[in-house]
C-alpha cells in the first residue's frame, strides 16, 4: 500500500502542544476532486454539511454567518464563483471516505507518544473554499491533521493571554448554546503557508483562523481523540454550567478525582436531555 503521510517521527510534537508542519500525497486523490467531494455532499445527512458565504466573515465572528439557498452539491460544484466557505462534518459516514480516514489515520497511530491510548473518534471532515475566503477564529477539541489538496490557504495560530481566559472560552466552546466561533482575537503566534501536499498537525484547543489564496481551495482534516480529551470536553462543559451560576470552577487536570465526577455528571445530563428530546418532552 502506498504511503499517505509523510510525518517526521523525530519532530512530531509528541507532547501534543505544537503545531507540525507534514507533508502527505493525497493531492491528486479520487476521492477529494471538486466534483466526488460535490457529490458526497449531497449524500450526507443535511446536519452535517455547513456553509456560509465567505464576504460575510472575519477573523472574529459573534454569531453566524448568511447560507445560500442551494443544494449543498451545488453550493460546491458553484464554489469557483459563489463566494462560499463550506465543510462536509462526519465524511466517516460514507464508506469510500471511511476507508481513506483509516488509511491515514493507521499511519499516524505508530508514531503517537506512549501512554497516549487508543485513537477514539476516528472523524474526518472535508473544507471548500472560495477565493480569499476566510474561516473565523476558532479552537477544536480533535487532534487535528489539516491536509492542503487543492490550492493555497494560510493557518494563523495562536496562544491564549492567560490560562483563565484558556479556560473560559474552552467552556464556552464546548457549551451547546453556543457557537464555535472565538469572539475575540488572541495573540496570533505563528503563520503556516499551506500549498498541495503540504500538511500542519493542529493540537487540542490550539485558537487559529485560515486565510484562502486566490484559487479554489480543497483541505481534508483526519482527527481523532483521546481518552482523556474526551473527558476534558465533559469537565469544560459542566464548568460551564457551573460558571452561569457564579462559582468559578477548576480548570480539568487540577483534581483528577474531581474530574471524573464532573465528566460522570455531565454525561448523565447530555443522556437525559437527548432521550428527553426525543421523547418531546
Amino acid at each position: 500500500m502506498t504511503q499517505l503521510l509523510d510525518i517526521p517521527a523525530a519532530d512530531f510534537a509528541t507532547d501534543g502542544r505544537s503545531p507540525q508542519p507534514i507533508r502527505h500525497h493525497l493531492a491528486e486523490h479520487e476521492l477529494l476532486s471538486v466534483e466526488a467531494v460535490a457529490g458526497l455532499a449531497d449524500r450526507l445527512p443535511a446536519r452535517t454539511v455547513e456553509h456560509a458565504v465567505a464576504t460575510d466573515i472575519g477573523v472574529v465572528v459573534p454569531g453566524g454567518a448568511r447560507a445560500l439557498d442551494a443544494t449543498p452539491g451545488d453550493v460546491a460544484r458553484g464554489i469557483e464563483d459563489n463566494g462560499c466557505w463550506m465543510v462536509l462534518k462526519h465524511i466517516e459516514q460514507d464508506p469510500a471516505y471511511k476507508r481513506l480516514l483509516d488509511e491515514c489515520l493507521d499511519e499516524v497511530a505508530p508514531l503517537l507518544p506512549g501512554g497516549a491510548g487508543a485513537m477514539l473518534r476516528r472523524q474526518g471532515f472535508i473544507f471548500l473554499s472560495a477565493p480569499g475566503s476566510v474561516t473565523p477564529a476558532h479552537v477544536d477539541f480533535e487532534h487535528n491533521f489539516l491536509l492542503q489538496v487543492r490550492g493555497q490557504k494560510t493557518m494563523h495560530t495562536g496562544r491564549f493571554e492567560s490560562p483563565e481566559a484558556e479556560q473560559r472560552e474552552l467552556e464556552r466552546s464546548n457549551s451547546t448554546s453556543s457557537h464555535r466561533n472565538m469572539e475575540y482575537a488572541p495573540e496570533w503566534t505563528g503563520e503556516w503557508d499551506l500549498q498541495p501536499g503540504d500538511g500542519l498537525y493542529v493540537p487540542v484547543g490550539q485558537p487559529h483562523w485560515v486565510a484562502n489564496g486566490p484559487t479554489v481551495s480543497v483541505s481534508l482534516s483526519i482527527t481523532w481523540r483521546s481518552a482523556d480529551g474526551l473527558r476534558a470536553e465533559h469537565v469544560h462543559a459542566f464548568n460551564e454550567r457551573l460558571r452561569r451560576t457564579g462559582l468559578s470552577p477548576r480548570r480539568p487536570g487540577e483534581s483528577p478525582r474531581v474530574d471524573q465526577g464532573k465528566a460522570l455528571a455531565h454525561r448523565v445530563y447530555e443522556k437525559a436531555r437527548h432521550v428527553m428530546s426525543r421523547s418531546g418532552s
